[in-house]
């Protein structure tokens, strides 16, 4: 039985998931820094990786970027030979965002093989496995909802920004003269 508190070790859970984020940050950005990306084409990299291949307008919207720097963004994966652009086998219409054989390989000296992270967790349970998989899942939507309420924040913010405009322009000039 634990000598701490349930608010302490709630706290502690706290510390532990944000040391967790920076800690794991600290080393995406140096890797991203090593490969020579910058953090929104690693980011999207990333997307790609876990899953799967995707049309350049789900890409953008996953990692929360304009068509246009979708595009920009994938030109320059492509030129690395990073990313590369397919056609749907099911719609030869749509075109097809997938990560490289190359940056399967590029991950894999960095990262290390899947087995490795495998090994790791080969120690726990499938009890706690299936724990940890529910926390992390919760963890994700919980971090989901947290970006909704920022967008409607900055919704509501950009429409109060515009009212405050309209407001604004709507004075007549003469009456602040005196």
């Amino acid at each position: 039985m634990s000598k701490s508190s349930k608010a302490e070790l709630m706290q502690d859970v706290i510390a532990a998931i944000r040391a967790s984020q920076t800690a794991t940050d600290a080393f995406d950005h140096a890797v991203a820094d090593h490969v020579g990306l910058d953090r929104t084409a690693y980011r999207c990299l990333d997307i790609l990786d876990q899953e799967g291949p995707m049309t350049a307008g789900r890409l953008a919207e996953r990692a929360r970027l304009s068509p246009g720097a979708t595009t920009a963004l994938l030109d320059r994966l492509e030129k690395r030979g990073l990313a590369r652009r397919t056609r749907d086998t099911k719609d030869r219409r749509r075109v097809l965002v997938e990560v490289t054989p190359e940056l399967r390989e590029m991950a894999a000296q960095l990262y290390g093989a899947p087995e490795q992270g495998a090994n790791a967790l080969a120690a726990y349970t499938n009890e706690q496995l299936e724990f940890l998989i529910d926390f992390l899942r919760g963890n994700v939507a919980y971090q989901e909802e947290r970006m909704r309420r920022l967008d409607a924040l900055k919704a509501r913010e950009t429409a109060e920004a515009r009212a405050t405009d309209r407001d604004v322009g709507t004075t007549d000039p003469e009456e602040g003269a005196a």
